[in-house]
């Protein structure tokens, strides 16, 4: 790490201390929509007629020839040459984006054939892949899904099939319940049954076009599960499509990392424009935000997008009192099955002496405010972590400061970035606050440690 880059962070502490879908048009008359497919009313139906078009993704380790991770796609184009198109999960497939050289792709069907395929386009960010099956002149046609492009009334029943946990290639029942409220990006709730295994699968409407993808489900609930609406689908297909053979990329990383700093991007570029001039604008869903914790003036991640949780704790005999805040911002993206990345929290444990000595009080401090340990615990995913320490006034309090920082080693331009602020004027009071931000740019993580730490109190 250039020691170059704490430079411009120590001046931060002088600084401070001196493609949208058209909306839908009026129905079509009756003619026009007698070239539909006939709606279906049984899933039973829907199954026997689009199953052919379902596959399981089977992503092999080379050195045990053996399964690594499970999914399902689709079908979605079939050309002349006899190799076939088809849509999935980025999570699915990561292993093999990241790591070409020891896993291979393989493809199974529902009458057991299986076939090679490549990988030839990737969404991280809305967790989408596209596949192509080797050529193979004797397949006659491959049977594909049609993509919708009018977009779902709530209420509207729809049928997600896959290949769940390994039992066979089935389908699920549910209703189209609209936009998840706490997603950065536009994820469509499903309530049906979604289970392992499934994951790439379609959604269907009752006409067998393809509504979205099957991405995830919320484990806490009951039939509360995530699709990834079709027109992202979409606009990854148009760019696959449009790219020659022999443009393809040879290795995924760099692309991973394009994707990642766009993100992080997107979400900064939020809290920016949100804080700029203490205004907001009705499509801003992000920024910081003040509120009081126990009397404590403290600062949250605010809008729709963002969860806080608070919890309070009166010690033995009310010796001490604790109450502590966590605000975390639902942005993560999924790389690999050891990170996610583009990621902000806000962190807060207010400690209060009521009968302790002075000495067990802050030996209590030492124990329970927020610290950077974790933080340090340096993986293969990242550089060794590298802190500096310094002292800020707030507008009423003096903060001891450490901010840590290591960088993702296989995405260039990436970091994870962490700011403590201790306060250390008051032997009755203690407040701790942490910002945590993973996978972003330098200079955007710079940015939003000036926003927090202008605001101590």
């Amino acid at each position: 790490m250039n020691f170059g880059l704490w430079h411009i962070a120590l001046l931060l502490f002088v600084f401070l201390t001196c493609n949208v879908d058209a909306q839908p048009k009026m129905p079509a008359p009756v003619a026009a929509a007698s070239s539909l497919p006939p709606p279906s009313a049984s899933a039973r139906e829907l199954f026997s007629r689009y199953n052919d078009r379902v596959m399981q993704v089977r992503v092999l380790r080379d050195s045990a020839n053996e399964q690594s991770s499970l999914g399902s796609a689709f079908v979605v184009r079939a050309d002349a040459n006899g190799s076939a198109w088809l849509i999935t999960n980025y999570h699915v497939i990561s292993s093999l984006a990241i790591h070409p050289d020891k896993f291979r792709l393989e493809l199974r069907l529902p009458n057991d054939r299986t076939v090679k395929a490549k990988l030839v386009a990737i969404d991280v960010i809305h967790d989408l892949a596209v596949l192509q099956t080797v050529p193979d002149i004797s397949v006659s046609a491959w049977p594909a899904l049609a993509l919708r492009d009018k977009p779902l009334s709530q209420g509207e029943k729809i049928f997600s099939m896959g290949n769940p946990l390994e039992v066979g290639f089935l389908i699920s029942e549910g209703i189209y319940n609209g936009l998840a409220e706490s997603r950065i990006y536009d994820q469509m709730i499903f309530s049906g049954a979604l289970n392992s295994g499934m994951s790439g699968g379609p959604a269907i409407d009752e006409s067998g076009r393809v509504v979205g993808v099957n991405v995830s489900t919320l484990r806490r609930g009951v039939l509360i599960s995530f699709l990834v609406p079709v027109k992202y689908a979409q606009t990854l297909l148009d760019r696959a499509w449009q790219v020659a053979p022999a443009a393809m990329p040879k290795e995924w990383r760099s692309e991973i990392a394009k994707q990642l700093l766009a993100h992080q991007d997107f979400v900064a570029g939020k809290f920016f424009e949100a804080n700029k001039n203490g205004t907001k604008t009705a499509d801003v869903k992000l920024g910081l935000a003040s509120q009081t914790l126990s009397g404590r003036t403290v600062q949250t991640l605010d809008g729709t997008l963002t969860r806080c949780w608070a919890g309070g704790r009166d010690g033995e005999k009310l010796r001490y009192q604790r109450d502590t805040l966590s605000c975390n911002l639902q942005s993560g993206l999924y790389v690999d099955r050891d990170l996610f990345t583009g990621m902000l929290a806000i962190e807060h444990t207010l400690l209060r002496n009521d009968k302790l000595a002075t000495a067990q009080f802050l030996e209590l401090n030492k124990q329970t405010q927020l610290s950077m340990n974790f933080f340090r615990r340096d993986g293969a995913e990242h550089t060794p972590t590298q802190c500096r320490n310094d002292y800020v006034s707030g507008t009423k309090q003096l903060y001891r400061i450490e901010i840590c920082i290591k960088a993702l080693k296989k995405y260039a331009g990436l970091y994870d970035y962490n700011v403590l602020a201790t306060q250390v004027d008051s032997v009755g009071e203690r407040l701790s606050s942490k910002l945590t931000m993973s996978g972003l740019s330098f200079e955007n993580a710079q940015q939003l440690s000036k926003l927090f730490l202008a605001r101590l109190q």
